[in-house]
């Protein structure tokens, strides 16, 4: 038998001559290599500030409530486990990412965020278009503490951003570009099915809903976002795939106090296949700030008597001590 090999760059394998057996079919193999998005003239993901000392990172005061939003408190567990800022400012918490308008805590031995908080400013929001993705690693942690693009090739995993690329992405011209940019470090980077990452009514859609909300009102929003970490989530290609996601927004009422909303978003069936990552099928649930720091060990107690009343309309549900309910559309989430 004798074989062609033709690469075009696809790379065609034809087997030509007498089959083995009758009627067997010839051979055809077709290797498709990634589509690239197609680039303009900006390829957002270059980081365009190279001096990280310039990055002020979340802001507490942000919402300009009488109450500040501070940042949810590590076990002392989590603490030693954080990775560590080596261009920290003395008297800062070397725990801390800071980012343009968001700051990112990372869990060095998941290579993972333990949270992201992003500031939104829904009156000062600019469009940067997106072209090209450009991940880079954050030269103030070791590359080890992070995850790479190794993970990412060939499979239908997303690099799903933690701080949505558009919620920092206000300001002036420079402001907002360097804002754009820094969501490409791969500190801001997690694991995600592909469908999870883009379906308008899971992660996207729960990002849209917020975001939009925040430009038609022209108000001020900040938001938590960060992994379940369990023992139990999948291994692949030598990385614990999280199965579960988690936000909390906060902003202020129109009589001056603060609202809390907190989402649980599931893809346990969505990596049921590590080979194929293939099925689609994950869930959205609005829930409680105490289920959420249950389920993270983080404190984010001085939340709780802020948050919106999950017993009003229907689908509620519990899961152990803790109600929730049910998001089937985006209506159905309570500000």
């Amino acid at each position: 038998m004798n074989t062609m090999t033709i690469d075009i760059p696809l790379r065609i394998t034809v087997s030509i001559g007498t089959p083995t057996t009758p009627d067997s079919p010839a051979e055809v193999t077709v290797l498709q290599p990634p589509i690239e998005p197609q680039a303009t003239d900006l390829e957002v993901g270059r980081i365009t500030d190279r001096d990280y000392r310039n990055r002020t990172g979340y802001s507490p005061d942000f919402l300009e409530a009488n109450v500040p939003v501070p940042l949810p408190i590590l076990t002392d567990e989590q603490r030693s486990n954080a990775a560590k800022n080596n261009q920290a400012e003395p008297e800062t918490d070397n725990t801390v990412l800071p980012y343009h308008h968001f700051s990112v805590v990372m869990n060095r031995s998941r290579q993972l965020a333990y949270y992201t908080v992003v500031n939104i400013d829904g009156e000062r929001i600019r469009d940067v278009p997106r072209s090209r993705d450009k991940w880079a690693f954050d030269p103030r942690i070791a590359e080890s503490e992070q995850i790479g693009e190794d993970l990412y090739a060939r499979n239908a995993l997303d690099r799903g951003h933690l701080v949505r690329r558009r919620d920092p992405v206000w300001g002036d011209e420079s402001e907002a570009r360097n804002a754009n940019a820094d969501t490409f470090h791969f500190t801001n980077c997690s694991p995600q099915h592909e469908r999870f990452n883009q379906n308008s009514q899971t992660w996207l859609g729960i990002e849209d809903y917020l975001l939009n909300t925040a430009v038609s009102e022209r108000k001020r929003l900040s938001v938590f976002t960060g992994p379940v970490f369990d023992e139990e989530d999948p291994l692949y290609r030598g990385v614990r795939l999280p199965l579960r996601f988690w936000k909390i927004a906060v902003h202020v009422k129109a009589d001056g106090s603060l609202a809390v909303s907190a989402y649980l978003l599931e893809q346990q069936s969505v990596l049921g296949d590590l080979q194929a990552l293939a099925r689609f099928n994950a869930r959205v649930f609005q829930v409680t700030v105490e289920e959420i720091s249950q389920r993270t060990a983080l404190d984010f107690s001085y939340l709780s008597s802020f948050q919106v009343d999950l017993n009003t309309g229907t689908g509620l549900e519990r899961a152990g001590a803790f109600p929730r309910r049910r998001v089937a559309e985006l209506t159905d989430i309570v500000l």
